[in-house]
């Protein structure tokens, strides 16, 4: 299956932790007034609520909309092998209506089991000697 790069991966995880991170920020802002104990338990509870959250994400993310996202991006890969192969049959069809149209044959054949090129063995006559090369004349 096709998958997300890794300096695909590495952006959205940034910008997902930071988007997580913001909410949470707001979140705290909102609510962590409330909470009645020192600087060093605002800070663990913080960072605690961040961490949970992302990871509570990331493994939602995992189970459900991963599997998705590889079978759309499979997909649209198919697909646009499809229409690749789509366009060049157009291509061949309308280049043969042209040249039916012109009264020209049509006659290229690919390279297969019963059209194969043939190889010459035998050298090619040689046109000058290289006798005058050599001292003996």
């Amino acid at each position: 299956m096709p998958s997300l790069s890794v300096r695909s991966r590495l952006v959205m995880v940034i910008l997902f932790v930071g988007g997580v991170s913001a909410a949470n920020v707001w979140f705290y802002a909102q609510y962590g007034y409330s909470f009645p104990y020192g600087a060093e338990a605002h800070a663990t509870l913080f960072g605690v609520s961040t961490m949970g959250a992302i990871l509570i994400m990331m493994v939602m993310m995992d189970l459900f909309a991963a599997d998705y996202i590889e079978e759309f991006l499979l997909r649209r890969a198919i697909d646009g092998y499809w229409a690749r192969k789509q366009r060049e049959e157009d291509n061949k069809r309308r280049v043969r209506e042209s040249l039916r149209q012109f009264q020209q044959s049509y006659n290229i054949q690919p390279y297969g089991d019963t059209n194969l090129p043939t190889i010459k063995n035998e050298p090619e006559p040689e046109t000058l000697s290289p006798k005058f090369l050599t001292i003996d004349q």
